[in-house]
């Protein structure tokens, strides 16, 4: 075996035990905050290969290092023991189902700062722009060094990766801050023959030009307080992706077969045995945040879909029959089954099929 399989499966496994160790050790510290009896608390899956009762949990390591769970008393149903999760009151069960999405947040903004704070230079790109090249779209727009671009097609420009997640568009609408000023530009970047120093050589449409605005960004120091902030703000722009992504897909800009799965999770990991630690570090921090994400959303199985229940019954003020919430929960987790052997199906047709 290979010092790349070894490491891929090393990362794999260190990955996905890391985002769903949090995940349910957010449900395990709120249950206990709020006297919620936890059977068990479990990392990886399968037989156990060590076990202690501590209290009334057991807190058990088993034999398949992927994942884990939070055994919590009713979470399955309206158990009328003492202790249980339908024996509190709403907002705190709301809480409890809320925390697993909430540690991965923070676990993906954890992450997002140690690789701005260890593998980023002294410097971040800021959103002032430094230069404006003559002869380009934005010099004939009339944009100016100095111009601290605040809106790029109605997106608010928090921090400089906003710019290049937002600026794919044939014609761009840009709003800057000069001075006191909000000026407005409608700019559409040209088309340019670089040398290998990226500078331009000519305005060109040929095979290996590239598209610029003509702009370049100045530089904010590495500190405390803009590690702080771009960590922020990336991991916010790492959540906005699953909404622009959903987006596209019914605009019809991108396919469904071009959702990916848990192997193509793999295959990322597999780059990333190639490229580093910190590129698995940037994985982590993008399947964390996204999972989070997911497990919200309103759909049965899921914490979102929970959620939903804990919401109607704080409107009707009674619990929904437990038989209807069972049969709810039993036909979103055989969708969620089906999906995931879809996206399952993707990867592999995409992996070796040459898709």
């Amino acid at each position: 075996m290979s010092l790349n399989s070894i490491l891929t499966i090393l990362y794999t496994i260190i990955t996905f035990s890391i985002i769903i160790f949090v995940h349910e050790f957010g449900h395990f510290i709120f249950s206990k905050l709020f006297g919620v009896y936890v059977h068990e608390f479990a990392v990886g899956m399968g037989p156990a290969i060590f076990k202690k009762k501590k209290g009334e949990t057991l807190y058990s390591i088993r034999a398949i290092p992927m994942g884990g769970y939070c055994k919590l008393e009713g979470e399955d149903g309206n158990s009328t023991l003492p202790g249980s999760l339908s024996s509190i009151n709403r907002f705190k069960k709301f809480i409890i189902l809320f925390a697993g999405s909430f540690m991965n947040f923070v676990l993906g903004f954890l992450v997002v700062i140690t690789l701005f704070s260890f593998y980023t230079p002294g410097e971040f790109a800021s959103t002032t722009i430094s230069n404006v090249i003559e002869n380009t779209a934005a010099y004939d727009a009339g944009i100016k060094s100095g111009d601290k671009i605040i809106y790029l097609d109605n997106h608010k420009i928090n921090f400089n990766n906003d710019f290049y997640m937002y600026n794919t568009g044939d014609t761009i609408n840009l709003t800057v801050k000069r001075g006191n000023e909000k000026l407005s530009f409608t700019v559409t970047p040209k088309s340019y023959l670089l040398d290998k120093n990226g500078n331009i050589i000519k305005e060109s449409n040929e095979e290996g030009s590239y598209k610029l605005l003509g702009i370049q960004f100045g530089k904010e120091k590495k500190t405390f307080l803009t590690v702080i902030k771009n960590s922020f703000y990336q991991s916010i722009l790492f959540g906005k992706t699953i909404f622009l992504s959903f987006t596209d897909m019914l605009k019809g800009k991108i396919s469904i077969d071009q959702l990916s799965g848990p192997v193509g999770i793999v295959k990322e990991i597999n780059t990333a045995a190639t490229n580093g630690f910190d590129y698995l570090l940037y994985i982590i921090a993008i399947i964390s945040i996204n999972l989070g994400i997911c497990n919200l959303f309103p759909l049965p199985a899921l914490d979102g879909g929970r959620i939903v229940f804990v919401i109607i019954e704080s409107i009707i003020r009674r619990p929904i029959p437990e038989k209807y919430e069972a049969i709810i929960h039993t036909a979103g987790f055989l969708l969620l089954i089906i999906l995931m052997l879809f996206v399952t199906g993707n990867d592999i047709l995409r992996i070796f099929g040459g898709r």
